[in-house]
This record gives C-alpha cells, sequence and structure tokens, in this order.
C-alpha cells in the first residue's frame, strides 16, 4: 500500500510535466532554431586608442633604438592557423624580425598579420635556403643512380653490334661525371634561387635571410682549379642575392649558417647581421666557439647572432635546443650578456621553430619572453 501511495504521489506532480514537455519543444521549434552565443572580448586598441597608440609609438621607438635583436623564424603552414601558436600576431611585440621559412605557399591570415605586426616596428624576412636547395640536388642525384642501377643488364651471351667509328667518338667526347654534375648543380641552383627569390618578390617582405652552411675552406688551399669550381657553385647562389640587393636597396639582407666558408665575404658586407648556427652548442662556451670559428678573414664582427632553436630530437637521435640542460633561448640570451674578451660584438640572439615555444600551461612564449627580459629588461 505504502508503494502505491507513493508512486501516486509521483504520478499526480510528473503527469502535467510530461505533459507540458513536448508542448514547450513545439514551441521552441516554432521561436527559432538554437545559436551558438559569440563571445567577443573589446582589444586595447578597441578601449583605449590613444593609450594603444602611443603604446605603438614607444614600441617604434625601441625597435630602432640600440638594443639586442630578436630574430625568429617560424614553419608556417599553408593552411589557416589552427591555434594561436601559427599565428604571426600572437608573438611578443619586442620581437625585432620574424622570419617565414615557407615562402612559396603563404597562406592570406599570415599576408595579412605581416602588415599589423609592421605597425608595431617588427620587420617580416624570407628564408631563400641555399642548403636546401644543395639537399635537394642530392636527392635527384640519388634517385637517378637508383633507376640507373635498375635498368635491365643485356642477356648473358648477348652483343650488341660493335661500332668502332660511335666508340671512338664516345672516348674523345667523354667527360667525369663529377664535372658534368657540378655543371648541372650550377645550373639547378640558380634556376631554384630565382625561384625563391620571385617567391620573396610576391610575397613583398622586408628582406631576406640567406641560409648557407658550406664546407670548410681550408680544404681548398693552394687547389686553384677547386677554388674556382667552389666559387662558381657558390656564385650560382649569392650571385643572384646580389643582383637582388641591387633592385631593392630598401631591403634587408641577413646571414644564417657559416660565414666563414663563405668565398665571396662581400655579401656578408652587405648583411645587416650574420647569424652563427649553434644548433649543436651544449654550454656557453660552446657558443664562444663557433662564433671565433665564424670569425675567419674578412667576416665582420660588428653584428654576430646568437642562432639557436627551440628543443627537437635529429634523425640521427642528436637533441637540441637545450644548453647545461636548460632552453638554448634563455642560454643565448644570458651569452649575449656575458662579458668576454673578445673581438667582436654580440648583436643578439635568433631561434628557430619559435611557434614550439608557444604551448606552456603557465605564460606563452614562456622562454622567449624570459630571454627578450634578460636582453632588455623595459622591453614587454
Amino acid at each position: 500500500i505504502l508503494y502505491y501511495n507513493n508512486m501516486k504521489k509521483i504520478f499526480k506532480y510528473t503527469f502535467p510535466a510530461l505533459i507540458a514537455c513536448p508542448m514547450m519543444l513545439v514551441a521552441c521549434s516554432e521561436w527559432t532554431e538554437p545559436e551558438s552565443i559569440t563571445l567577443r572580448y573589446p582589444s586595447i586598441e578597441e578601449q583605449n586608442p590613444e593609450l594603444y597608440a602611443k603604446y605603438l609609438e614607444s614600441l617604434n621607438d625601441f625597435k630602432v633604438s640600440e638594443h639586442s635583436i630578436v630574430i625568429v623564424s617560424m614553419n608556417n603552414l599553408s593552411t589557416a592557423p589552427a591555434n594561436q601558436s601559427q599565428h604571426l600576431t600572437a608573438l611578443p611585440d619586442s620581437v625585432d624580425y620574424i622570419c617565414l621559412n615557407n615562402i612559396f605557399d603563404v597562406n592570406e591570415i599570415h599576408i595579412t598579420e605581416m602588415d599589423e605586426v609592421r605597425k608595431k616596428g617588427t620587420k617580416v624576412v624570407g628564408l631563400v635556403d641555399f642548403d636546401a636547395i644543395e639537399s635537394a640536388w642530392q636527392a635527384i642525384l640519388k634517385k637517378e643512380a637508383e633507376n640507373a642501377a635498375n635498368v635491365e643488364t643485356p642477356e648473358e651471351g648477348f652483343e650488341p653490334e660493335s661500332n668502332d667509328e660511335s666508340e671512338s667518338e664516345d672516348e674523345t667526347t667523354d667527360e667525369d661525371p663529377a664535372i658534368i654534375n657540378a655543371r648541372r648543380f650550377i645550373e639547378y641552383c640558380k634556376k631554384e634561387t630565382a625561384r625563391q627569390l620571385d617567391a620573396i618578390n610576391a610575397l613583398g617582405t622586408d628582406g631576406i635571410v640567406m641560409n648557407f652552411t658550406g664546407f670548410d675552406l681550408n680544404s681548398l688551399l693552394q687547389d686553384e682549379e677547386k677554388t674556382a669550381a667552389e666559387t662558381e657553385r657558390q656564385g650560382a647562389f649569392f650571385n643572384l642575392l646580389a643582383e637582388w640587393k641591387v633592385a631593392h636597396a630598401d631591403k634587408e639582407l641577413i646571414f644564417k649558417g657559416s660565414p666563414q666558408n663563405v668565398i665571396d665575404k662581400e655579401r656578408l658586407v652587405e648583411s645587416r647581421y650574420i647569424i652563427v648556427n649553434a644548433h649543436s652548442a651544449k654550454n656557453l662556451y660552446e657558443m664562444s666557439y663557433l662564433v671565433l670559428m665564424a670569425s675567419g678573414k674578412d667576416v665582420p664582427t660588428d653584428r654576430f647572432i646568437m642562432g639557436v632553436t627551440t628543443p627537437y630530437i635529429s634523425s640521427t637521435g642528436d637533441q637540441y635546443g637545450l644548453v647545461d640542460d636548460v632552453s638554448a633561448i634563455v642560454a643565448a640570451a644570458e651569452w649575449t650578456l656575458q662579458e668576454e674578451v673578445a673581438d667582436y660584438v654580440k648583436a643578439g640572439i635568433s631561434i628557430d621553430g619559435v611557434e614550439q615555444d608557444y604551448f606552456n600551461p603557465a605564460k606563452i612564449y614562456t622562454n622567449v619572453r624570459e630571454a627578450i627580459n634578460i636582453l632588455s629588461p623595459t622591453a614587454k
């Protein structure tokens, strides 16, 4: 009986609600479809335009003043940014240069953001990469060798008809395959460098970062033939950049890599900064050593930038991006302010793969911001 009375009470109070529910659903469907609400918070620029204008003025004054330079490079995607780490505008305002590594397919959002960061005095440059050209060429040669190895050999016992005249001609016209490939590379390098410069022109960057590693030129000592060949090989890249600079006098050149391996040092003289690649450095002493090695004959020593990276592991399993077990970004900033008895100028730092430093639960771009605070405590 108790169970029956309880059920009766529940039914008494819930029955009207059960009837009302479908009626409410019908009524809602007659009103409107549910819509998601997008919350939009006004920016500082919108809240106080006058204060923001003063901030931009102060920021631009800082960028043209004498200070430690911060250059960052981004592996920008061709697709629209999927998160804040892929936005140029999310980078700290005090960054001096943003280098776009993918210059061939820059999405429209990044093109718009290029103008936005320029308002803050930040310059956007594009990567022109000799190392990438050389790597692609080696892949071509490897593919050709594989294809040649797969060509069917004549069946056993088969002897092609001889032609003494043609064999004699072949003997007189044969060239060393290495010489042929060297000549082919020069043409390939010119074509690819021109293609990269065309992309730079179309993108309208504020300049170029030219990446070149090369090899130790001491191996060419007293060998005029090899020196001439290497000069021509490098010229396929640097000569086009020199022509580009003449035609774009208002644009900037920044060198990145191993300056001591460049034969024509005039390209370094034309460079606003020289980034020394120090991805392999494991401590501050190795950073200094790499700069000393870069300070070869006729290399300008008044514009060195320490080039580091966010952490990554190479294909061979080597760890990069850490120096003395801390972020190489922070270590590079500390190295820049470290007093040394040296005949070179520490102009700032360069950070590769900067987008990887965005993610942090406490503060975005934690290491980049800490490095900026070390180099320029008044910067934001």
